[in-house]
């Protein structure tokens, strides 16, 4: 009997032992994957700041400017859609002393775009949604239109040539899509929303997942040598890889947000050797971890998690 008592303690202690090493090591990778989500800095340094965040596979953008805060995406996990909206992006806005939002934009209704902003506006006021309303049968930006609804949100209907001014030196232009197209479920990121911001003479272009002749129409307007910084389209990925489109632009640096050893090869290898040749900075969510770019008298910096 007291064998049996010992094996059972000695039974007891080692499975005590090795919970309490998967425990530390559980600690030790949220604490990982906490210090990738977390840019250096948590507060505001510069005039305009956009920040990048590490969303995993998928896109989320906080640009912030004149004590305005605006929000382009919000990620979403295959398997758990609120996940980086509640973990990442809504801790990220308030520890930046931000309780709303003044605009929320949603580029197209792929989950990796749209599904933390459930998160988003269920526990933040936001005072405007901005989508695009040509998807055709998207039951996703259909639910968060009823959700917009719900919540008292004003809804706005976006195409290309909105402006908004939010300040007098923070400006939004809507450069994608023409209003009065569609694009059914296997075109959304045909239809993702371009947007063009401009601080002072600071110049920044998001491009959601855009992909196919929609990349050429997106800039027709847009005079691409000003744009210091350009969000690559579709996370870098090679289906968007065009030489010429490439070719108006000379940004100062480049941004890809993508998810770790991600299962679509993003980003393309060729994309990522063209910006190389070019000289450009590349920065990378799944390497840097959230990216943010700070612009304050004049001047042009890079901030990164890693």
């Amino acid at each position: 009997m007291r064998k049996s008592m010992k094996k059972i303690e000695r039974m007891y202690r080692q499975s005590r032992s090795r919970t309490l090493r998967l425990l530390a090591l559980l600690l030790i990778v949220a604490a990982a994957c906490f210090i990738t989500f977390w840019p250096v800095s948590r507060e505001l340094t510069g005039d305009f700041e956009a920040i990048f965040l590490d969303v995993g596979q998928g896109d989320s953008i906080l640009v912030c400017a004149d004590g305005k805060a605006v929000l382009v995406d919000a990620g979403g996990l295959p398997g758990d859609s609120t996940l980086m909206g509640e973990r990442v992006v809504i801790p990220y806005i308030k520890s930046l002393g931000f309780d709303h939002l003044d605009m929320v934009f949603n580029t197209h209704p792929d989950n990796d775009h749209i599904g933390g902003l459930f998160a988003v506006l269920d526990e933040l006021p936001v005072a405007e949604l901005a989508v695009y309303d040509g998807y055709e049968d998207s039951t996703k930006q259909q639910q968060l239109l009823s959700l917009a609804k719900a919540n008292e949100v004003s809804v706005n209907f976006v195409a290309a040539g909105d402006v908004f001014q939010l300040s007098d030196n923070f400006t939004i232009e809507v450069m994608a899509p023409e209003a009065g197209q569609t694009f059914d479920d296997d075109h959304v990121n045909n239809g993702s929303l371009v947007l063009h911001f401009s601080y002072q003479d600071f110049d920044l272009l998001t491009t959601g997942d855009l992909v196919g002749p929609e990349m050429d129409e997106a800039i027709e307007n847009l005079d691409c040598a000003d744009i210091e910084v350009l969000q690559l389209p579709h996370h870098g990925s090679k289906n968007s890889y065009d030489e010429d489109w490439y070719a108006e632009f000379d940004p100062k640096a480049v941004m890809i947000s993508c998810g770790l050893d991600n299962d679509y090869g993003h980003p393309g290898k060729n994309v990522v050797d063209y910006w190389q040749t070019e000289g450009a900075d590349i920065y990378r969510t799944d390497h840097a971890g959230s990216c943010r770019i700070i612009y304050k008298d004049g001047e042009l910096s890079f901030e990164t998690a890693a």
